[in-house]
């Protein structure tokens, strides 16, 4: 087997190895109970479901930079069936998310393509990105895109909505943007890793999802002092509208989706959001991160010689 090919079959095997390792940890994770702020709880939530993937892609970096600088290219070694089999499985996850990519992609142009053709300007305070008043059924109020980000709000939302119930909504979508959302959903969306296959990863993504919605219902009274309050009519009004109405399932933050709203609503007018809760110095990042690289690079020799020692003794 030819040195391109071997790097190829190391490079995948690698990666869903790797993989399958990083779903097993942040699946234990996930299940731990947590009493952290929402926003808190959501990057941690966000952070646990890219683990897989991300942890996938830096073993397969150092697989093959490793294979790339210790491997002879002159020799001819034969792979067996395990780890062509991992390499088949690895295909498989990057063409699933692939597959998932272009179907959201899709679905979300032919959504927007159908929004925008009665769509309007609208100016919203504080919202720096374009914003539309849109001619739909359901009554839609999101943020959509991730490169060209803009918020669209159903007429009937502003026509029903007070002044305070809408300052209090513009709040929430603001903070939808302010956090990158969308990205967020996007990326967890088309992950290649095997809890995008499983109810689990399926599960910790509508945590993930609940989680932001409540850190971007705690913007509410940011504006007011009882913008809380205002934003729990706003969602109980756009639920009275909604009555009827099939939910629009698209990839994007939405104020409201069709879901039941009595645990939201309660938690609006109980009280003031909690505290958030500190995060790490950017230093003490990037200095984790450095620490990580460094690591990475010191263990070239032994990654090198783990894949020889696979490719001699596997079947």
């Amino acid at each position: 087997m030819t040195f391109d090919v071997r790097l190829a079959v190391v490079a995948l095997s690698t990666f869903a190895l790797a993989s399958a390792a990083g779903s097993v940890v942040a699946t234990l994770s996930a299940k731990r109970p947590r009493s952290d702020s929402p926003a808190a709880h959501a990057r941690v939530l966000f952070r646990l479901r890219i683990l897989p993937a991300a942890v996938a892609v830096a073993a397969m970096a150092q697989g093959i930079l490793s294979f790339v600088v210790f491997e002879p290219r002159s020799e001819q070694e034969a792979i067996g069936v395990v780890l062509m089999a991992l390499a088949a499985f690895g295909v498989a996850l990057y063409a699933l998310a692939t597959a998932r990519w272009a179907r959201v992609t899709m679905a979300t142009n032919r959504v927007l393509r159908t929004w925008m053709r009665t769509a309007t300007p609208l100016t919203l305070p504080g919202v720096d990105v374009p914003s539309f008043a849109i001619d739909v059924a359901f009554p839609v109020v999101a943020v959509v895109g991730i490169l060209r980000p803009r918020v669209v709000v159903a007429r009937q939302v502003l026509a029903h909505s007070s002044p305070a119930e809408l300052r209090a909504i513009v709040a929430h979508e603001r903070r939808h943007l302010e956090n990158r959302d969308n990205t967020r959903r996007a990326i967890m969306a088309c992950l290649p890793d095997p809890l995008s296959i499983t109810h689990f990863g399926q599960s910790l993504t509508a945590r993930w999802h609940e989680a932001a919605e409540q850190a971007a219902d705690d913007a509410a009274d940011e504006d007011s002092p009882n913008g809380r309050c205002d934003l729990a009519a706003a969602l109980l009004n756009v639920a009275r509208l909604s009555a009827g109405q099939p939910a629009v399932c698209l990839p994007a933050s939405a104020l409201y989706r069709g879901e039941d709203l009595e645990r939201r609503v309660r938690r609006l007018v109980a009280g003031p959001a909690p505290p958030p809760l500190p995060s790490a110095p950017l230093l003490h990042r990037l200095a984790g991160s450095a620490s990580l690289l460094i690591a990475g690079g010191l263990a070239l020799r032994a990654m090198h010689e783990v894949v020889e020692a696979a490719v001699t003794y596997l079947p």
